[in-house]
């Protein structure tokens, strides 16, 4: 069952109008015989109140209309009839509707004007509501906008912290209103208040390029809030509070407001102290590094690779034959003046430096245009970019003509001092056999006066010591000219250690010493040359037994090791110097002795011993405590690997 819609119905006037009419015509009738037949009329207007008030004026029209008729049929005499008797009833119903017509014009007037008063209400509370919206919505911009500020200016002093340089803010008479303590680390320590310009004669400060002192009104941010232009880059020296002087950077800007007029300014001041000093230092290194290329006659060359030019000084133009002035250069210039056989060798190392990254180190020779040749030292290196790409090359360039010329005469005077060894040597041999055969004969005829028989026995010593040294000149000539060879056969290293004994021994009784020799258990084969290697063994025996004091100790051992033969003499003499070590097998090399010379010697033995074992595919080295604890030295020969006959004894 669907419910009746009573808001429609009481909304509706009209309906309002029948409702209350006919509640009200019940009504009179109910009450009818109270009024002995003439019952008030005017309770309709009641009705006609509620049909104007809900509906409109028609509505209350209507209800004027139907309480007349209901009047007329129901409550005027005679009942239920249309017709009426008395004019006064005429009166009562004329009189009924004309209040109900004026009533309903009345309600509906009064209706309207509050219709109206209510969307004037509505309207205003509407347009109130937008404006507390809107007011709201101002409130919070605002306040996100404060935000925004307090952000943005935590954000800036937060910058201005950070900053390296100084920073402050000025009013528009040149106070300070705020600044970093960048600016108290400037001056060493904190700025007293600065209220308008005529503070600033607290700053004590003088022009770098003058040395006058600075006036308050010259500061950057005193001309800024003068001329209302930017001033930057003044430079100057200032007196720090702390009482230390230094060189700074002084800058400032005008700051205005939105109608363009100046309200203060900012101003920024960097200490420069020590960028000055670094330039300083920078300008003399550059003069001193030109001095020395000057004094070195050095010429220093860039060469850009994209342009393919090559930018020198003038020694660098004069070192190519160029005039001075010729400072700019292509590479044909460059080309030009490269010895024709050197040019493929210079770009060679050129290509070299590029692909490797390393450095340019080349000698070469020039061509000057009166046909003089001269040698050059080029030294450069590469500079890439961020692919590692070349872009350019900076160098050196140096005259080494007289070097050139004097390793010539020097490897000259070597070869002739070679050349003279072996002359010399050949020809001290020439009467050493004389000698010999003379000393043999002297030895034969027995001679009972003991002063001959002593110069005989001197006689035969020196000679043996001259043959030795002859033979020493001989064989580093020989070896210096690739001459010396070797006669490999198959060698037992204990035959070659018992001749090597046998030809020392006489020395090592002479001074008394004791020899120990270990030999191996086994036979010990070497593809060698059995004389040579006897000359090795022996010679360190003889340095054991000259470099020990008399009654020392030797011991020679022998042992077969990783398919190798080592054969070690080591002694109790004199020892080697740490100095001495490095250099014990160069020509000519001794150790420190006194004028009388006991050992002898040219200093060849030891060369000559490395040089024979190097050439049996061998090493020789030395090992020694130092001065007073006696040397080893300890030879490695390879074992001969496939030995198919086995040589009698």
């Amino acid at each position: 069952m669907r419910r009746l819609p009573i808001k429609r119905v009481l909304t509706n006037g009209y309906v309002v109008a029948v409702i209350a009419t006919a509640i009200i015509a019940i009504i009179h009738y109910l009450l009818l015989p109270l009024f002995t037949g003439s019952p008030p009329l005017l309770l309709f207007l009641l009705g006609v109140a509620f049909a104007a008030w809900y509906g409109s004026f028609g509505a209350g029209l209507f209800a004027t209309v139907l309480s007349t008729l209901a009047s007329i049929f129901y409550l005027i005499e005679p009942f239920r009839s249309w017709q009426i008797v008395e004019q006064r009833e005429w009166l009562r119903t004329l009189l009924l509707l004309i209040v109900g017509s004026v009533l309903s014009l009345m309600i509906a007037l009064v209706r309207r004007e509050e219709r109206k008063a209510l969307t004037e209400v509505l309207t205003q509370k509407k347009r109130l509501e937008g404006e507390i919206v809107e007011r709201q919505k101002a409130e919070q911009a605002l306040n996100a906008a404060h935000i925004d500020v307090v952000n943005e200016r935590n954000r800036l002093e937060a910058i201005m912290e950070t900053l390296p340089v100084g920073v402050a803010i000025l009013d528009a008479q040149g106070g300070i209103i705020g600044a970093n303590r960048a600016v108290d680390q400037v001056w060493g320590g904190p700025c007293p208040p600065v209220r308008s310009i005529d503070d600033y004669a607290v700053f004590k400060a003088w022009w770098a390029d003058t040395g006058e002192p600075v006036r308050p009104e010259d500061w950057a941010p005193a001309q800024v809030l003068r001329k209302g232009e930017p001033v930057v880059g003044q430079l100057m020296e200032i007196l720090r509070f702390d009482g230390v002087r230094a060189i700074v950077h002084n800058s400032a800007a005008p700051i205005r407001d939105s109608k363009g007029r100046i309200v203060g300014a900012a101003v920024v001041v960097m200490d420069i102290s020590e960028s000055v000093k670094r330039e300083q230092a920078l300008r003399e290194s550059e003069e001193r590094y030109r001095l020395a290329i000057d004094a070195a006659q050095m010429g220093t060359w860039d060469w850009d690779l994209d342009s393919r030019k090559v930018v020198g000084n003038p020694r660098h133009a004069a070192l190519f034959g160029y005039p001075p002035k010729e400072t700019v250069m292509d590479e044909g210039m460059i080309s030009d003046r490269i010895h024709p056989e050197d040019l493929l060798h210079v770009a060679a190392a050129v290509d070299e430096a590029r692909e490797r990254h390393s450095r340019y180190d080349c000698d070469f020779r020039i061509v000057w245009p009166d046909g003089s040749v001269r040698w050059v030292s080029s030294i450069g290196d590469f500079h890439y970019d961020a692919h590692g790409i070349p872009v350019r090359m900076i160098g050196v360039l140096r005259d080494i003509t007289d070097r050139k010329q004097a390793e010539e005469a020097l490897r000259e005077a070597d070869r002739q001092k070679n050349e003279f060894i072996a002359m010399l040597g050949h020809e001290l041999r020439n009467p050493l056999a004389p000698i010999r055969n003379a000393v043999q004969v002297m030895r034969k005829i027995d001679t009972p006066d003991p002063k001959l028989q002593w110069a005989r026995d001197v006689m035969d010593r020196q000679l043996d010591h001259l043959v030795r040294l002859v033979n020493d000149l001989l064989d580093v000539s020989r070896i210096v000219q690739g001459k010396l060879t070797l006669q490999t056969t198959l060698v037992d290293l204990a035959k070659v250690i018992t001749q090597a004994v046998e030809t020392s021994q006489p020395l090592i009784d002479s001074r008394h010493h004791t020899l120990t020799v270990t030999m191996p258990e086994g036979p010990i084969y070497l593809e060698g040359d059995e004389v040579r290697l006897v000359q090795v063994i022996s010679n360190l025996l003889d340095n054991a037994a000259k470099y020990t004091a008399e009654g020392g100790r030797i011991w020679l051992t022998a042992v077969a090791e990783n398919g190798k033969a080592i054969i070690s003499i080591r002694d109790t003499g004199e020892g080697i110097s740490s100095a001495l070590l490095p250099h014990l097998f160069d020509a000519f090399t001794q150790a420190t002795r006194t004028l009388d010379r006991r050992q002898g010697g040219l200093g060849l033995g030891l060369m000559i011993v490395q040089k024979i074992v190097e050439m049996h595919g061998g090493q020789v080295e030395v090992k020694s405590e130092g001065l007073g604890k006696g040397s080893e030295f300890v030879i490695r020969l390879p074992l001969c690997e496939q030995v198919c006959v086995v040589p009698r004894t």
